[in-house]
């Protein structure tokens, strides 16, 4: 038996599937000012890890403004988009129908949509996001491309198919994997690509800080494998990412010590909800080092 054999995923929480879905929705709804005031202004905004296949530590928070690291951030996350995008051979793949799905705020989406001329599916289940991300895809000239859709991953309508391909981008540790795949498989066309960026774990309790942070469920490649497998997907790229997007943790702490310092308009709840994200920051920057998880890109395509 292989050390992922020996791996279990996340325990699973003692709540109704349904509920799960409500709360994580809930949460998302709740951080969409958060998110913007990051990772925006807009219109592409992403709420996932950036790319440095070389990098400097940033400036000291005393050096520079919350903007500057803002912009950086920025940068890298759609370099981490780019790089995807090379891998996954997106000007064939990724330029058809597509199923973005856990879409965030549409970042992502609309990167599709804008440098591959895709027709976006935008897949969320915080009701509050919808609008802003066909908002978005207005604002970029895309709106006849970029549609979202409020839906549980695995109960995505089967009458809203065929697709080319699906993307998940850090968003498919909230999934039921099995259940999720089995759909796929009845909305994507034959030969159609699955890719997927995300956190795996490669011990037990490799991702805990991730886990709990972002109320997600981590779980081994061979997790994915075997759903995927069962609904008759195969493996065909794995790439690992894991030293080039350790980075994003140090500029993410930055950028909230820049905040804590220049800011002196803050509330004391958003301080201290400040410099609670910036202890599990540093925290998941830890936790990227340990070796007990890696950033991943898989692509699966369907049999």
């Amino acid at each position: 038996m292989s050390n992922l054999d020996e791996l279990s995923s996340s325990p699973q929480a003692a709540l109704d599937p349904q509920d799960e879905v409500k709360i994580v929705g809930q949460y998302y709804d709740d951080k969409t000012a958060k998110l913007v005031r990051k990772y925006g202004p807009g219109p592409r905004i992403h709420y996932h890890v950036g790319y440095y296949p070389s990098f400097e530590a940033p400036p000291r928070a005393d050096d520079v403004t919350p903007d500057d690291i803002r912009g950086s951030i920025r940068r890298h996350q759609e370099d981490l988009l780019r790089y995807a995008a090379k891998i996954w051979d997106a000007e064939q793949r990724l330029s058809g129908r597509v199923l973005d799905v856990g879409c965030g705020l549409g970042g992502g989406s609309l990167f599709w949509a804008e440098e591959y001329g895709a027709d976006v599916t935008a897949v969320t289940n915080a009701p509050e996001h919808a609008p802003v991300v066909e908002g978005f895809a207005r604002e970029c000239g895309v709106g006849g491309r970029v549609r979202a859709l409020v839906s549980d991953a695995k109960q995505l309508p089967l009458d809203s198919g065929p697709y080319d391909a699906a993307v998940a981008i850090e968003s498919s540790g909230y999934f039921d994997r099995p259940l999720w795949f089995e759909r796929l498989a009845q909305v994507l066309r034959p030969g159609a690509s699955v890719c997927i960026e995300e956190l795996f774990i490669t011990r037990p309790h490799g991702a805990d800080v991730w886990a709990e942070y972002f109320y997600t469920k981590p779980a081994t490649v061979l997790d994915y494998v075997k759903a995927a497998e069962a609904a008759g997907f195969e493996l065909v790229d794995d790439v690992d990412a894991t030293a080039a997007t350790a980075p994003f943790w140090e500029e993410s702490v930055a950028w909230t010590e820049a905040v804590l310092d220049s800011d002196s308009g803050l509330s004391p709840v958003d301080r201290r909800q400040l410099r609670i994200s910036l202890l599990a920051n540093r925290a998941l920057g830890a936790e990227w080092q340990a070796g007990g998880a890696r950033l991943g890109f898989l692509r699966f395509e369907l049999k």
